[in-house]
């Protein structure tokens, strides 16, 4: 079941037609840069004024995603309904932004002069499950929503180290060697432990699980997929889609009255 914009948000939206402002981190791997611009866009189309940075690097977005780009020190900031990209420095050499720092984020926060701040918080090198090292991720502390990302072409397939940012640090928490499936149990583990996907999450912090690229988007999600939604009580959600395809979610599983959708 397919679920508009708001109703994926529900929380969120509850906060921001409040008039708190909110601040969505992002991290793990399979796609957060291109989840970052569908989140900037939805939201703007909200009506939001909206910031995306990052606190680690990426490469320089493209004119096209946002309205105002801040390198350096800030402008001021729109009164009506704009993206704004903010980063700290440039890379010619590398085409590559560096972000803001946690703290700085929490700031701008705080200040009120946007409704929405988008982070990418954390790196994988363009590949589809990691495993956080011992300074990732960098999620700022007032996070509402942190969405962990995984790509869809991993899941139930065997593990591939070539595929598996940081793999030495992901086999030696998961228990797994190579060849092994990835699969619920697998997943359910990568999620509740402490040094895991959601490590270093604010407690506070609303937890979603995106699987990104999920082949199967057109039929009923596995029994397995509930099962994980199950075992985590910290856990929100569960995503099933594609962030680049119409609609981006295919299926959301979520914790509401014992029920999923």
């Amino acid at each position: 079941m397919t679920l508009a914009f708001r109703e994926l948000f529900s929380e969120e939206f509850h906060r921001l037609d409040n008039g708190d402002p909110l601040l969505i981190s992002l991290i793990g791997a399979g796609g957060k840069t291109s989840t970052l611009m569908w989140l900037a866009q939805a939201f703007y189309r909200q009506g939001r004024r909206v910031l995306f940075t990052t606190t680690t690097k990426m490469y320089r977005p493209a004119a096209s995603t946002y309205h105002h780009l801040w390198i350096g020190q800030p402008s001021s900031a729109s009164n009506t309904p704009a993206i704004t990209a903010w980063f700290s420095h440039y890379q010619p050499e590398s085409n590559k932004v560096e972000g803001l720092n946690c703290q700085q984020i929490d700031e701008i926060k705080q200040q009120g002069e946007f409704d929405v701040i988008l982070v990418e918080a954390d790196g994988s090198r363009g590949l589809p499950l990691k495993a956080p090292a011992r300074h990732e991720p960098c999620i700022p502390s007032n996070s509402d929503c942190v969405i962990a990302l995984t790509g869809g072409q991993v899941v139930n397939r065997p593990a591939n180290p070539q595929q598996i940012h940081r793999w030495a640090i992901f086999s030696e928490l998961t228990g797994i060697n190579a060849g092994d499936c990835l699969n619920q149990r697998v997943f359910s583990w990568l999620i509740s432990h402490p040094q895991g996907m959601f490590k270093g999450t604010p407690p506070d912090a609303r937890r979603i699980w995106l699987v990104n690229q999920f082949s199967h988007s057109d039929n009923q999600p596995d029994p397995a997929w509930h099962q994980v939604l199950r075992q985590d009580p910290l856990l929100s959600a569960i995503w099933l889609g594609s962030v680049q395809e119409t609609p981006p979610i295919r299926h959301c599983l979520r914790r509401v009255a014992q029920q999923s959708f």
